[in-house]
């Protein structure tokens, strides 16, 4: 009966060992980051602001996860617009929100590509955007705490000047989120 015992053992062994990996390689869920205080992205002149806030009407279900909506910062003084859902019946989560800042289109593109190295994303792409005539992009990557990779998009659109703009032009400008699908 001894004998037979070991068996059994030696599965609850194994079994331990894998429970064990399995909480020390987890991701603990991230908490987003509530403060509201702006902090300086070394070579650009705009301050940052953590975009948890302008995020949140784009937050569903806890996607974005918590390290991906702290990694988004926006410049000190934007205004949220509008926002929409891009994911339609996709599986995977796609959504944006609109912003307007007093900033040139240049001093913005600079904040994002600075911002966003500064903060763990990957940049993958910048220059001209696709599909938008005179607009500039800053595409990027980070992992998420959710173990999915995700896509963050700055489109900044050239500065307009008018009757409505403010003496300095006003530039309208997209921070798009975009989780990847699983690629098997």
């Amino acid at each position: 009966m001894k004998k037979a015992m070991i068996v059994p053992a030696i599965g609850f062994v194994i079994l331990a060992v894998f429970i064990g990996a399995g909480f020390l390689t987890s991701n603990p869920v991230q908490p987003t980051t509530t403060s509201t205080s702006s902090f300086s992205v070394p070579g650009t002149p705009l301050r940052a602001m953590p975009a948890a806030h302008d995020l949140k009407v784009i937050t569903v279900s806890g996607q974005p996860p918590g390290n991906i909506i702290n990694a988004v910062s926006i410049p000190d003084g934007a205004v949220r617009v509008s926002f929409s859902n891009n994911s339609a019946a996709a599986q995977q989560y796609d959504a944006q929100i609109r912003l307007s800042t007093h900033d040139s289109q240049g001093a913005v593109e600079k904040f994002f590509t600075k911002a966003m190295k500064k903060q763990g994303w990957q940049i993958f792409d910048t220059g001209p955007a696709d599909h938008n005539p005179g607009a500039l992009e800053v595409l990027a990557k980070k992992a998420g705490s959710d173990g999915f990779f995700w896509e963050m998009g700055a489109v900044v659109s050239a500065t307009t000047f008018g009757a409505h703009a403010p003496p300095g032009g006003s530039t309208s400008f997209i921070v798009r989120l975009f989780q990847q699908p699983d690629p098997d």
